[in-house]
């Protein structure tokens, strides 16, 4: 008796800055926090990237907003206020299909890619409120790997801290 085998194709997909085009977008809400996942043409609906909302000190919202302001959305309408220009942003799912944006893919310790939540321009662009440049897009990329990189340490501090005091219960 034989046993037949095939080659294996590589289906992993490699870590580091992806262009995607959105081709679905759904709004969650988890514990009373809200969250856009995306899906992108040409990859499973298992490699989502979820955004998820986060506000600052004023309680402005602006990962999502980011999210939208990087995609490129169209603009609805165009408002100044006492010399002030501001833009109101399509940030529908429909508003979002066929944008595109730029991914960071990782690799998690179980070996699995997921794909980063701050995202950044795909392109260059200009509209009313906003001028991304490549200079721009360069430092949103390396703000977000910054901020991954102090995330994972925060993480691992974490592991180890709850390791050494499982050891020490010993």
């Amino acid at each position: 008796m034989s046993i037949v085998v095939k080659k294996s194709s590589e289906t992993g997909f490699s870590e580091g800055w992806h262009e995607v085009v959105i081709e679905n977008a759904v709004v969650g809400d988890y514990n009373d926090s809200r969250y856009i996942d995306l899906f992108f043409e040409g990859y499973p609906e298992s490699l989502k990237c979820r955004v998820w909302e986060a506000r600052n000190q004023d309680g402005e919202e602006f990962s999502i907003a980011n999210m939208v302001r990087y995609s490129n959305p169209d603009i609805l309408e165009e408002l100044s206020t006492d010399g002030e220009l501001s833009a109101s942003l399509d940030d529908s799912p429909a508003g979002l299909k066929g944008k595109k944006l730029q991914v960071l893919f990782y690799k998690k310790d179980n070996g699995y890619t997921e794909i980063f939540q701050k995202v950044a321009p795909a392109v260059t662009f200009e509209n009313i409120v906003d001028n991304f440049t490549e200079e721009r897009i360069l430092k949103i990329k390396i703000s977000a790997e910054a901020y991954k990189a102090k995330r994972d340490a925060k993480a691992s501090d974490t592991t180890l801290e709850d390791t050494q005091a499982e050891s020490a219960a010993y």
